[in-house]
């Protein structure tokens, strides 16, 4: 089944907010997800509030697994009904492994391949540096999609990612979305850049479809300081926020629905 990424060469756009969420929607629909997350800051744990997993034990990391220590099972953490995750403990270690040692890359292919079988969706989470983990793994996924937050370093990271995947001979025409956040209708900076956003796309991934942007709700942030989703079942303490959440949800659930997933 599809693997599928979110990436880009800019901290703090929403890469892992996304990805999380995409997750638990198609975890929602029935599916078996597994995330990766090859960002060793393992914050993805937080949202869902089961970062007590990061910590509780040090034998359960990817590094294990590659290392054929464990197995995949004593590995998962699920953090909702049919939504697993998986953290690492020193990607820069693994990188430099695997540009070392080229043929453990094929370890990392074959253990990819296997979690494939095993769940109808992998979803993988990114820093926003690079390493060689990272150009595998942005390989072997079958989706990428692009977040690019509207503001001018956004931007930046967005022609800075186009550039990555230029010098180290990924296939851009694998960025299947890139998805705008940030967004304010009456804010001029990100109604800017969004223009911007989509001469950029036309040029540099015209391939790729530009998704509605996704607005800046502080209530996503309130949500993930208690390790709630915007898919989880989940009252807030004032209608003012239940209606901010519901706005995001429902904008949410209109850009996973036109993935094509």
């Amino acid at each position: 089944m599809p693997i599928i990424s979110t990436y880009c060469k800019k901290g703090g756009v929403g890469k892992t907010t996304l990805i999380g969420y995409l997750a638990h929607y198609l975890a929602n629909q029935g599916n078996t997800v597994l995330v990766l997350s090859a960002d060793d800051q393992n914050s993805i744990f937080k949202i869902f509030g089961v970062e007590k997993f990061i910590y509780e034990r040090n034998d359960n990391y990817f590094e294990y697994l590659f290392t054929g220590q464990v197995d995949p099972k004593d590995i998962v953490c699920e953090a909702r009904i049919n939504m697993y995750l998986i953290k690492t403990l020193n990607t820069d270690r693994l990188s430099l492994t695997l540009t070392l040692e080229r043929a453990q890359e094929r370890r990392l292919r074959a253990i990819i391949d296997d979690f494939k079988d095993r769940f109808d969706y992998v979803l993988i989470d990114f820093p926003p540096s690079s390493s060689r983990l990272t150009e595998i793994l942005l390989d072997l996924s079958d989706k990428i999609m692009v977040v690019v937050g509207l503001d001018t370093l956004g931007l930046d990271g967005y022609i800075n990612t186009i550039q990555y995947f230029v010098d180290v001979e990924l296939e851009i025409n694998n960025i299947s979305h890139v998805i705008p956040t940030g967004y304010h209708p009456i804010k001029i900076a990100p109604n800017e850049a969004l223009k911007k956003l989509k001469e950029q796309v036309k040029i540099y991934t015209p391939n790729a479809i530009l998704t509605p942007p996704i607005s800046d709700k502080s209530v996503v942030k309130n949500l993930q300081s208690e390790g709630v989703s915007v898919f989880d079942d989940y009252q807030m303490p004032s209608a003012f926020h239940q209606k901010n959440r519901d706005a995001i949800k429902k904008e949410l659930t209109s850009v996973f629905s036109s993935l094509g997933l």
